[in-house]
Order: structure tokens, then sequence, then C-alpha cells
């Protein structure tokens, strides 16, 4: 039985890590060819994708470099075909207060987390538009409904992805290209649980309707739904995977 993305290539940066690498695995094993943009190394997606049974390739991007985006996406649809599936997962976080913040730093968290995202979409939607199928679906956070003291960089370049998405909708749409974002909530991944402590997760379970973390494979569940076929009425829209915390 064919994977519910056979045939399809997919793009998905940040894909090395946490988030962006469940999405990667869970993409591959359901038959869609992924590439992931990433400046780590993605030999760990790659092995796990092909546990799957499924194929990833990583191509070393830096993803606050415009000119390597829009080269790296030429390479990977002269390699893999054309990709008709983008999922932006790549994210500088920090905490800092905004008076410590150095033009430098909110230069490179605006570069990678919204800069880019406008890159990639200006590379890949033509072939989208022509094929009159395309899927973008924007990783932002529930930070944008909730707030995060110390957060204010994070947080703008996220609704900034809200604000492109809402816009590029009606301009892609009657092309059959929908664009989407997921709003995860705090995430159990391996930089999260090195950088927070373990009483930070246990207290946000609390102020969720589901009294639990949430796992990189939570977020790649929806993602999935979202590039897919069954989700093709649907676009312009934030659905917000945070166990209930923010209710919007």
């Amino acid at each position: 039985m064919q994977g519910r993305h056979h045939g399809r290539i997919a793009i998905v940066t940040g894909g090395s890590a946490g988030i962006g690498q469940a999405i990667a695995v869970r993409l591959a094993a359901e038959g869609a060819v992924v590439a992931v943009l990433d400046v780590a190394d993605g030999a760990s997606t790659v092995a796990q994708a092909r546990d799957a049974g499924g194929t990833v390739h990583w191509f070393r991007c830096d993803l606050s470099d415009a000119g390597q985006i829009r080269a790296t996406a030429q390479s990977v649809g002269v390699r893999l075909g054309a990709p008709t599936i983008l999922v932006h997962a790549a994210a500088v976080q920090f905490v800092k207060p905004i008076e410590a913040i150095s033009a430098g730093e909110w230069r490179t968290v605006q570069a990678v987390n919204q800069d880019s995202a406008f890159h990639l979409a200006q590379a890949l939607l033509p072939a989208m538009r022509a094929g009159h199928w395309g899927r973008i679906v924007l990783i932002v956070s529930s930070t944008f409904f909730v707030g995060g003291v110390g957060m204010t960089h994070y947080v703008t370049s996220k609704g900034a992805l809200i604000g492109f998405a809402h816009g590029l909708a009606g301009e892609v749409g009657a092309d059959g290209v929908t664009i989407n974002c997921v709003a995860p909530g705090l995430t159990r991944t391996a930089k999260a649980e090195t950088d927070l402590p373990a009483e930070f997760f246990a207290r946000i379970a609390e102020t969720q309707s589901i009294k639990r973390n949430g796992t990189p494979a939570d977020q790649a569940g929806v993602v999935s739904f979202l590039v897919s076929d069954d989700a093709g009425f649907m676009t312009g829209q934030t659905l917000v995977a945070d166990g209930g915390q923010a209710r919007t």
C-alpha cells in the first residue's frame, strides 16, 4: 500500500533535530522523498527515515543566507525533482531581555525564522502553481497567543510568519496551493530538555487541557494532514497544537 504522500517531493527546513526531524521522518515514512535543509548534520534523520522505510536527503544550508537558500532549493530540484511540499520548521530560539539583544542577534532570528520562508516560497511557488498543487506549512509558536518572557525577538518572527501565511494564501489559492501554520506549545525536544528545568515542563502541562507535555511526533501528525490532499480546502489558517493551553 502506498503512503499518503507517495510521489511527493518535500523540503523540510530544520529537519536535523527536534520537531523538524519528526516531520521529515513522518513524511518520508508516508511516501514522500524529503530534502532536509539544515546547517546541522542530518545523518540521524536520514538513518531514522531509512529505518522507517522512507528516504531523506540532507542538504547543508545556512538559512540566514538568502543566496544559499535559493541555490540549495535549485539543487534539490535538480537532484530530486520539483518540490511541491515545503515545511518550514527551522528557528533560532533563545531567552534574553529586549535590552540585551544585539542588532545582529535580532537580525539573525528574523532571517532564519521568517525571511527564509519568503526566499523558499519565491523559489518553489512557480513549479507548484504550474502543477496546480502545492502545500506550504510554517511552524510558528503558541507563544504568539500566550506570550513568553524574554522572547520578544522570537515571538515577533513567528507572528510575521502567520501574517505571511494570511497574505500569501490569497495569492496562490486559485492555483491549488495552500499555506497554513502549525503553532506548537512547549515540546519535549532534546534542546528544550537541555535548556529548561524539569519543573517548567510540569508547570506548563498543568496549564493545558491535556495534562502532558507535547512531543515532536504530536506536531508531525498535524503537519502530515496539512500537506495531504485531505487538507486541500484549508488555507491561511493556524492550527494551535499545544494541548489546549491557548484555546484560541
